[in-house]
């Protein structure tokens, strides 16, 4: 055997020796034999694991060479029963090392010691010690070759314990980077991407505390003293932050303090205080109240204040919750007291009251900022707090849950009741839709086939909180969200990771340099669409601000540059295109059965185009508003025949400055009805009809102080835009549904636009539905129908005796070609509410005269600004006749020209964006939420991550015992219970309460998505040609391929092709599972199915992804039906409260 350590070497071993002993006096002599081994083995496998010397030439141990030969084993062996010898046994005292949380653990506690004292006496090669005492491990014969010595070897930087193999077992890796898994309160995850819980967590909340030893200070590898180039190859870009600048941090640091981000009821409270102070001074009365120039004999007032404000005004701002900062409250009060001193000279009276009064709130309001900043460093100071915010627990809105039950419309599954679950958590049933199920027939989804026992059931009461993350550094918590954290991007769970503050200090310490920016919204591929839009928003931005600057001058009475710092808080705002796609609108059964006589198309094609705003806000480009429209082409059959419908469009509050919002918004919107009416477009079609409570149009969970406006409120902001597109002879004449179709009575409904979301197609399939059971009723097959008579009014307010002779009168004579009875009622019912149904004449080539008379005010605006000089060109902007391809004014990193897609020629597919409930989707099942902008900070950089790398996936699995998502490596995947799955290293570890789980584990390989483009902004003009024909080639030979019965087909690829098929069919791994076979046929399948009009279609998997856009489509439907429903109720109460 070996002599044992000299005293230089083994002195730290023997200093802790004393408490292994006390942890195991009565042990037996062999245990802490056993407890040396693990010592030695862990100090050899270390050496060995940084050791440059050559085999038998390691001047600090003979044990090098065989130690080295076992780690390179190890490196790459995942038998679980490996016969190697010393491979088993090495693999385990890692596994506990880097597990071990004890500080007082006899086996790895001294070698922790004697691992720091080497590290700073600057030792030999790799320990920075001397092995030559150590005990024989029972090591092979071969471990006792050549080489003793004990010569020093040069200082060389703290080794790292990994081995040199990526491949090696995560047991075997060093610490993971540990991220706090977001917990459920209540019943389990039922979503993908909300982790089981683990056992200890279901013991009651764990929240961090900083004052606990951290399983970060058990690391092999010392985070003191490492070296400015490790500490950079280590950090990953796992963070928006490590791209930011020093100012970009401070920025980012300082929007998360409490003192700035108050909740809307403590920053009403803590106003009032300041306020009721001042008005309830012995001046105060003086400035209570607006001034009032008449009844003060002042008539050059409103010329020298010009913009008034008053302690009474700020309180009714204040109830009404429109201060959104305590800045803006601070910022109406000064200007309150300076409109006062502006007009009244210095020494008089109000002068005086009014210098006396701001010199009190500007103390009232310091001390009230001096509060707030500590309650602010109070609360980050709580151990059970996030260091960069000062909360502890915080809470996403609730998930949202569809049915997907044959009956039930994709209604929303009430909160508190049960429903039942299957497959990847994506399809759910409510407890109604589960009883009508056959047990007998299989249930055909998307990518799995199911029977009705393998639904498990769930309780819809769950709630979910934030997910932390684990400083590196100080070894502080702080919620993932705070820190911009990246979860898709730790995939290895090994890179070190600063938190801001940090990240700060060292930044001025010049110890770590700025990473690369990551991809950004401007990175994304660029439309004609998109850089005419932004060429204009971004120009009358700069007009706007331009002015605003002025404006601020002149009533704040502020310098030049204290207005542009307020104004340039915001960023650049970034449009992009981010869809671009052929939509079919299929026509509803009872409309196509009643107007079949006319030839009416049982379909209508648009294409459907994604336009979303960005701004950079510190440092973040945030996403702020969305829109859709929808696009009938002169190819489409009337009616709706050159039609454009603004679809959707949301918005958060958070645009910097806040006045620029509706501008923008607006200005976007005259941009594209200017693009759409020189492309062709005749009219532009608007129902201003605001969501319901509960329902969110794009954007999931916006701020609870932004509030929905009312039917009139957006019915105007429409409005008013549309009449700013009429001055600058963008359109036409403005009228609405009612008067243009429904007062017509020699039209039916054959004329009116059938379009996607729109009021008219459910509206007119319900009506259609009551006359076809109101005809069977009077037939006699029922009685029912005189007890609706005795309601009184019908639809429109008329008496139901009116309408049923109307009825009669009009289904007898309209195949004669009398009034259309669904004409009649319609025009009944939306009478009331027409105005809510906006119709524009755009001013295109083919545009008639009579569709082009505007207002008398307009036409005299028009011509003001034409002898002024002043009059828009609205054809400044070329949307058309640029070289497609080529952007001159916009070069990439190596100077190159931007390419810009001409958006109607080529296809721009995006999964989750290609309709507004696939976004919603994504941002429910992913937590991606609006309501405070550190959240929609968060939310953006995620979007665009997905944006960017398109092919990920866009939920991923997460290990039932440690919660982590799985990103890399290979996932153990149960297939009897519903949704379980281990990482590997809880796979292998043999302390992993597995739970109810006992079932073999099948190995998933989860495929790396990291840096995969999704777009085709970096393809040339002949490699985006070459891919789309490629696309259309492939999705042929799938067709042919799919229809094919000869073994001995003719083409060549045919049976490759019905080789992948075949894959695709038996694949357990499936496309979510990282399969790359799969994601490349599910792709070809899914741009099949998308134009596939086959009822029955050979095609494999094509009716069933059909049938996943029909559920999507019909929980939009189901939206669209609630909103129509609503707004038909809420227009008969006010009738009946109006009459009555």
């Amino acid at each position: 055997s070996m002599p044992m350590p000299s005293s230089s070497s083994s002195s730290a071993i023997n200093q802790r020796s004393s408490s292994a002993a006390q942890y195991g006096r009565n042990s037996r002599d062999s245990e802490w034999q056993k407890v040396r081994h693990k010592q030695q083995r862990l100090l050899l496998l270390r050496h060995a694991s940084k050791c440059q010397f050559k085999a038998g030439k390691c001047p600090v141990t003979p044990h090098c060479s065989s130690m080295k030969k076992l780690w390179d084993h190890i490196a790459g062996c995942k038998d679980q029963r490996c016969v190697v010898q010393h491979c088993m046994s090495s693999r385990y005292v890692l596994s506990h090392y880097r597990r071990c949380k004890d500080v007082k653990c006899p086996a790895c506690g001294p070698v922790r010691e004697t691992i720091r004292k080497s590290q700073e006496s600057g030792g030999v090669q790799g320990l920075g010690m001397d092995f030559s005492g150590l005990d024989s491990p029972n090591l092979p014969a071969s471990a006792t070759s050549s080489g003793t010595g004990r010569n020093a070897s040069p200082k060389l930087s703290p080794p790292n314990l990994s081995p040199p193999s990526s491949s090696l077992s995560p047991d075997l890796q060093p610490p993971t980077k540990r991220a706090r898994a977001e917990k459920s309160i209540g019943q389990q995850s039922t979503i993908p991407q909300t982790p089981p819980l683990a056992q200890q967590q279901r013991a009651g909340p764990i929240v961090p505390n900083k004052n606990l030893q951290s399983s970060k200070t058990t690391s092999v590898v010392p985070k003191s003293g490492d070296a400015v180039t490790s500490a950079k190859n280590k950090s990953g870009d796992h963070s928006l932050i490590n791209s930011f600048s020093v100012t970009e941090i401070e920025t980012h640091l300082a929007s998360l303090r409490r003192a700035v981000r108050l909740p809307q009821a403590k920053l009403k409270a803590k106003c009032s205080e300041v306020l009721k102070g001042l008005q309830g001074h012995a001046h105060g009365w003086v400035f209570n109240t607006p001034v009032d120039p008449i009844e003060l004999g002042l008539p050059d007032y409103f010329k020298v204040i010009k913009k008034p404000m008053d302690l009474g005004t700020i309180n009714k701002k204040l109830d009404s919750g429109a201060y959104k900062e305590i800045t803006e409250f601070a910022s109406d009060v000064r200007l309150t007291f300076e409109n006062a001193m502006t007009y009244n000279e210095d020494g008089s009276v109000v002068h005086g009251m009014a210098k006396e009064l701001k010199l009190k709130f500007k103390a009232d309001y310091k001390k009230l900022m001096t509060q707030l900043e500590n309650e602010d460093k109070e609360a980050r100071k709580n151990d059970r707090a996030c260091t960069l915010c000062g909360s502890e627990k915080l809470l996403f809105e609730p998930p949202v849950f569809f049915c997907n039950g044959m009956n039930c419309q994709s209604k929303r599954i009430r909160r508190n009741s049960h429903f039942y679950i299957v497959g990847t958590n994506q399809y759910f049933w409510c407890n109604q839709c589960y009883q009508e199920l056959d047990s007998e027939i299989p249930i055909e989804l998307v990518d799995i086939t199911v029977n009705k026992n393998d639904l498990k059931k769930k309780k819809n009461d769950e709630i979910h909180e934030e997910s932390w993350v684990q400083c590196d550094e100080c070894e502080s918590w702080i919620h993932q969200i705070c820190g911009l954290f990246n979860t898709r991007q730790n995939k290895e769970h090994h890179s070190k990771y600063f938190c801001p503050e940090c990240l700060l200090n060292k930044r001025k310490s010049g110890s770590m340099e700025q990473m690369p920016r990551p991809l950004s919204a401007a990175d994304l591929p660029r439309t004609k669409l998109s850089e005419a839009l932004e060429r204009h928003v971004q120009k009358k931005v700069m007009e706007r601000k331009s002015n605003l600057v002025k404006e601020k001058i002149e009533t704040e009475k502020i310098s030049l540059e204290q207005a542009l710092k307020q104004l340039e808080d915001g960023g650049s705002i970034t449009i992009r295109q981010v869809t671009a796609t052929e939509r079919k609108l299929e026509v509803r059964d009872l409309m196509k059965k009643r107007y079949a006589h006319k030839n009416y198309p049982d379909e209508f094609p648009f294409r459907c185009k994604c336009l979303v705003v960005f701004q950079k806000i510190d440092g973040v480009d945030v996403i702020l508003f969305a829109l859709y429209v929808y696009e009938h082409g002169a190819n489409n059959p009337a009616p709706n025949k050159r039609a454009v419908y603004i679809s959707y469009l949301d918005s958060v509050h958070f645009m910097r400055p806040r006045k620029l919002r509706t501008f923008v918004y607006h200005e976007l919107l005259i941009c594209y009805l200017n693009y759409a009416r020189k492309k062709g477009f005749a009219t532009a079609h608007i129902w201003a009809c605001p969501p319901l409570k509960g329902d969110d149009y794009i954007f999931y969970a916006k701020p609870e102080d932004q509030k929905t406006p009312r039917d009139a409120r957006l019915r105007q902001w429409y409005i008013d835009m549309l009449i700013e597109c009429q001055r600058r002879n963008i359109c036409g004449k403005m009228t609405n549904m009612y008067d243009l179709y429904f007062a017509n009575e020699e039209l039916d409904a054959t004329a009116v636009p059938y379009l996607e979301g729109d009021y008219f197609p459910g509206e007119a399939e319900n009506i259609i539905k009551e006359i076809l059971e109101g005809g069977g009723k009077k037939n006699g097959a029922n009685k029912k129908g005189k007890k609706k008579s005795n309601k009184g009014k019908g639809r429109g307010g008329r008496s139901e005796d009116e309408s049923e002779v109307s009825k009669g009168n009009s289904t007898k004579s309209y195949m004669e070609g009398g009034r259309d009875e669904v004409m009649v009622q319609m025009g009944e019912t939306i009478h009331p509410m027409k105005e809510s149904f906006i119709v524009a004449f755009l001013n295109w080539s083919g545009a008639k005269a009579e569709n082009m008379v505007v207002p008398k005010e307009i036409q005299e605006f028009r011509d003001k600004a034409i002898k002024d000089g002043t009059a828009v060109n609205i054809d400044e902007i070329d949307f058309i006749s640029r070289k497609r391809g080529v952007d001159g004014d916009h070069k990439d990193k190596q100077g190159q020209p931007l390419k810009v897609i001409d958006d109607d020629d080529e296809d721009m597919d995006c999964e989750f964006l290609n309709n507004r409930q696939a976004f919603l989707n994504l941002c429910r099942g992913n937590h991606y939420q609006f309501d405070e902008l550190r959240r929609a900070k968060h939310t953006s950089m995620m979007v665009l991550w997905h944006l960017h790398n398109r092919d990920a996936p866009k939920f991923v699995q997460q290990c039932a015992a440690c919660s982590r998502e799985i990103l890399t490596g290979n996932r153990y995947h149960c297939n009897t219970c519903q949704d379980y799955d281990l990482c590997e290293e809880c796979y292998r570890s043999p302390k992993t309460k597995r739970e109810a789980c006992t079932h073999r584990l099948q190995p998933i390989a989860v495929e790396s998505n990291q840096g995969s483009d999704g777009g085709t902004n970096g393809l040339t003009e002949v490699e985006r040609r070459e891919r789309q024909r490629n696309l259309q080639l492939h999705i042929q030979l799938i067709e042919h391929a799919s229809r094919c019965k000869s073994p001995d087909c003719n083409s060549s690829n045919c049976a490759k092709m019905k080789t992948y098929l075949q894959h695709a069919g038996t694949c357990k791994q499936k496309p979510s599972g990282g399969c790359k076979i799969c994601k490349r046929i599910w792709t070809l399948l899914r741009i099949h199915a998308q134009k596939c009009k086959q009822q029955v279609c050979p095609i494999p998997q094509c009716m069933a992804i059909r049938e996943r856009i029909r559920q999507l489509a019909k929980q939009q439907q189901a939206m669209d039906d609630r909103r129509r429903q609503e707004m038909n109720r809420a227009y008969r109460m006010g009738m009946s409260s109006g009459g009555s």
